[in-house]
Order: structure tokens, then C-alpha cells, then sequence
């Protein structure tokens, strides 16, 4: 990694609790300006979810086509491709849960197109920059629900974070297991301060609170890259305007992202932290955390969270 983006490895668990209480090193590092993520593996990318695999092409029927070799267009590793199935599927989110009458924030190019998909034609159509302000509240809405978006989970809360590189993560995929090679836990520290005097295609997002009580017992927030637009000309798509098709979705991870943004200048602070911590100590971490009032039971407000809450007690014999 560059200067910009710190490696620290602990020993032990205890040593990185030393190092982030009062007095230590990384307390007076991380003071104020960062942010925070939890990671269960070292080797995990911070990739946002939706990009960490290529879409999977499907017929009419919903039938799951072959890749061709020969084709022009590299059709499932497609930025116009992949951005447009991104949009439909946020509009879904948006429709269903506006039908089961839950609070939604106003998006009024999919709220006045509900009947008439020509939302959709227009997104095909005129690709502005991805992810749209309008559209920003929306996926960090569905993100903290589960589904995959472009958009990355923070908080301000490095017990928070701590919590989620611990826990018992039930979701874990026989992809996300085979990939994890490493014996540490990571938190990743991201330094937003840095971000607020630059313009750069990283964005930070901290949608509202009120209405979301799991985000706002997690002090949670969002990151995502800003992809520049891309479009169709109005007179068709034929020859060279199909040359859209040929862009690739970036799959990069936001640390090689930010280091090729910015590698270049002459900077002397640090953007990121990536600490790595024992896994074997995982229970002295997840012990700490419970003791400062950090657990399922504070983070996922209400019954789920209560019920997680003993069964972590449990599998950590507390």
C-alpha cells in the first residue's frame, strides 16, 4: 500500500485495545476525522456488494444464457449494462415497499413512472452520473435492508465497527468463506475530513435518521465512486454509438481507487487505516464492546436484536 493507505497489525487483541483507548497511538490517529468498517476476514475487499461479481445474463424466459466468447460486447462486465439493472432494481424496492406502505423518500421520476416504465427508457437512454442525488437516499435505504447497491457501510462508531468485524455473520456465502484466507479481523479507518475539501468521485453520504432506527443506533453512513455519465445520441444506436457498450464496470477496490486518485499529489497525511486484529481474539474484542454497551441488542433496536443479542452472548460463552 502507498503512504497514503497504513497497514498496522496487532499481536494480540489486547495490544489494539491499548492502542485505541486514551493515550494510545491510533486513539490520537483516528481522533474525529474517520470513519469506520468492519471487515470478518483481512483478505476482504472493500468491493460494495453488487460489484463484487458480474451480472448474469438471462432471456425472456429468465433463463440463465452462456457467455460468448466471440460476442462484440462483454455484455455482463457492461458499466451501461450494469447501471441500468441497478436503477431497475432499486425501482422495485421502491414499488414494493411503497404498495406495503412503508416510508420511502420522495423520488419523483419512479413515483410519476409507476405505470408507464418510461423511467426506465429514459434512464437506458440519457445516463447521467451514477449514483444520482435523487436516487442516493433510496440505496441507502435498501443497502442497510440487504440488498446490493454501489454503496459502501461506515459509521462514526468504532465500537460499531469493531461489532461487525466479530460478529456472527449468518449471511456469509460459500464464495465470501472460500476467499477468506486470512487469521485477522480488519477495521478499515477512512479519513471523511480529507474528502471534504477535495473533489474527488468519492462521496459520503449520511441519509436521515428519523424512520431508520437500526442506521441511527449505528451511527451509519455511506460511501460510493461516482461513475462518470454515459449516453446514447438521439439518433440511434447503431455503429458507433454502441461503442457505450464497451465500457467496463469497475470492479477496483476502493482503497486502489483512492490511492490512483490521489497518489499523485504530494500529501503527508494518511486517508486510510487498515488495522488487522487476531481472529483468535475475537471474544476479547466482542467482550470490550459489550462492556461499553455495544452489541446486536443496541445496534438492531428491538426484538431481532434482543434474541441476536443472546445467541452472540452464547457462541462467545458469556
Amino acid at each position: 500500500m502507498s503512504d497514503l493507505i497504513k497497514t498496522k497489525k496487532y499481536t494480540s487483541g489486547d495490544k489494539f485495545l491499548e492502542d485505541i483507548s486514551y493515550g494510545g497511538e491510533m486513539y490520537q490517529n483516528l481522533k474525529d476525522i474517520f470513519i469506520f468498517r468492519g471487515h470478518q476476514s483481512g483478505s476482504y475487499k472493500l468491493i460494495p456488494s453488487v460489484l463484487r461479481h458480474k451480472l448474469q445474463m438471462k432471456d425472456a424466459a429468465g433463463n440463465i444464457v452462456e457467455e460468448d466468447k466471440d460476442a462484440p460486447f462483454d455484455l455482463a462486465n457492461s458499466e451501461f449494462i450494469q447501471k441500468n439493472v441497478e436503477y431497475i432494481e432499486l425501482r422495485r424496492f421502491f414499488d414494493v415497499c411503497d404498495k406495503n406502505s412503508l416510508r420511502l423518500p420522495p423520488v419523483d421520476k419512479i413515483r410519476q413512472a409507476l405505470y408507464t416504465q418510461q423511467d426506465i427508457i429514459q434512464s437506458f437512454l440519457n445516463e447521467g452520473e451514477w449514483l444520482p442525488y435523487d436516487l442516493q437516499e433510496l440505496a441507502a435505504l435498501a443497502q442497510h435492508y440487504g440488498m446490493e447497491t454501489r454503496l459502501l457501510d461506515w459509521t462514526t462508531n468504532l465500537e460499531t465497527a469493531i461489532y461487525f468485524a466479530v460478529h456472527k455473520e449468518p449471511n456469509l456465502t460459500k464464495e465470501d468463506l472460500s476467499s477468506d484466507d486470512s487469521n485477522d479481523v480488519a477495521i478499515w479507518a477512512l479519513n471523511q475530513a480529507a474528502f471534504s475539501v477535495m473533489d474527488t468521485p468519492l462521496k459520503i453520504i449520511r441519509p436521515p435518521y428519523h424512520g431508520n432506527p437500526n442506521l441511527a443506533a449505528q451511527r451509519g453512513l455511506f460511501t460510493f465512486w461516482k461513475v462518470s455519465g454515459l449516453h446514447i445520441p438521439s439518433g440511434g444506436t447503431n455503429g458507433k454509438e454502441l461503442e457505450i457498450f464497451k465500457r467496463l464496470t469497475n470492479r477496483t477496490p476502493l482503497d486502489e481507487l483512492i490511492t490512483e486518485e490521489l497518489g499523485k499529489q504530494d500529501r503527508k497525511d494518511v486517508i486510510m487505516w487498515k488495522l488487522l486484529i487476531p481472529k483468535k481474539d475475537r471474544k476479547v474484542l466482542y467482550e470490550y464492546i459489550r462492556n461499553r454497551g455495544v452489541s446486536a441488542a443496541s445496534l438492531f433496536p428491538g426484538y431481532e436484536g434482543a434474541v441476536r443479542c443472546i445467541k452472540e452472548d452464547r457462541s462467545f460463552g458469556m
